[in-house]
């Protein structure tokens, strides 16, 4: 096993290290099967009472999956891309179901994978440096890892504002929509380690972790973002992408039109399945939001958009992606529930 995941045992905590910051932690198909080998080890071991995610000090959590890797995996049609999402989705479900507490120390960007493996689980905790993003409709895709599943569950229509925009919270921000659990000061997470490791968490192992971190938990700021809670409310309350597009336009303030404009550089048939899959994932348990996304995924691998966006952002970074279709009118209702429509033969299989 190489170096870009570490695995620890203090005491009754098993510890994972994020160790690859010079790709900004962007999980790897080693790094995803390693972890749920281990994270099965540990919920096996009688002695360890509860798992704690963090990564190396740099300036990201975890950015995501490997995108470039994906591309070329789906470039040269290697059954390894594949294996990545099912492997991914089941570990997210796993994280979700993990009977102790699991906890996610998230100091620096947490983006799309980094999101699953940390939001799922029972104790998601946000330094001041905290980023969170799902900035999947930028590169032609859409919010995996059973987003939907969080997004679907945050107040109002903020979920499909995140999801169709990508837009960036701050750790305020995820407090405030119910994202994480506690903000902790950056400068404290070694500190509630040690915490953890001389607690005695033999009997009620989750009340014993939530009293340690709320201990270190920092008074939380006004969330920037709820300044925007009537409009987002208001613009993102519809059936339709069109009509979203066209409430943000009847009013002609910067915020307004700023989010319009961010709308219109995303992928088309991205934002209509993104739109879809949020509105379904409010009914769904989260082993079904993760069917939906393996389903979804199966389709994008195998259609344009998302080799086009990871061209345009990161390999030929020309920043002008040429999505087909290329407007929303031209993405059909039947195109759009195509999506949802999936055989026996690309259902997943959970742990």
């Amino acid at each position: 096993m190489s170096d870009d995941i570490l695995f620890d045992r203090e005491n009754h905590l098993g510890i994972v290290t994020l160790n690859r910051q010079s790709a900004l932690n962007a999980l790897t198909l080693p790094m995803i099967l390693a972890l749920q080998v281990q994270l099965q080890a540990w919920q096996d071991d009688s002695d360890i009472h509860a798992v704690i995610v963090r990564a190396a000090e740099g300036k990201a959590f975890c950015a995501g999956g490997d995108v470039r890797w994906l591309y070329e995996a789906g470039r040269s049609e290697s059954p390894e891309q594949m294996q990545f999402f099912s492997n991914e989705y089941g570990l997210n479900h796993f994280i979700h179901c993990f009977e102790k507490p699991y906890i996610a120390l998230m100091d620096g960007v947490t983006m799309g994978g980094g999101v699953g493996i940390s939001l799922h689980g029972s104790h998601p905790v946000a330094t001041e440096r905290f980023i969170f993003a799902m900035p999947e409709t930028s590169i032609g895709f859409f919010p995996d890892i059973g987003a939907s599943y969080l997004l679907s569950r945050t107040p109002g229509y903020f979920g499909s504002y995140l999801g169709l925009t990508g837009a960036r919270l701050g750790a305020a921000d995820a407090y405030a929509l119910g994202l994480v659990k506690q903000v902790i000061s950056s400068d404290k997470l070694a500190l509630v380690i040690d915490e953890l490791i001389k607690a005695d968490l033999s009997h009620d192992a989750h009340l014993g972790v939530s009293d340690c971190l709320q201990r270190f938990a920092m008074p939380v700021a006004a969330a920037p973002v709820m300044v925007h809670e009537d409009a987002i409310n208001q613009c993102f309350n519809h059936v339709k992408v069109e009509s979203i597009m066209g409430s943000l336009q009847e009013t002609n303030d910067i915020w307004h039109q700023e989010i319009l404009k961010a709308l219109e550089q995303k992928a088309p048939l991205s934002l209509k399945v993104t739109h879809e899959q949020i509105t379904r994932a409010k009914s769904l348990p989260m082993a079904e939001c993760v069917k939906m996304d393996y389903c979804l995924v199966n389709h994008f691998m195998r259609d344009h958009d998302f080799y086009e966006g990871v061209r345009a952002l990161l390999i030929d970074k020309d920043k002008s992606p040429r999505w087909q279709p290329n407007i929303l009118s031209q993405v059909t209702r039947d195109r759009v529930d195509g999506y949802f429509e999936c055989g026996e033969e690309v259902e997943l299989n959970l742990f």
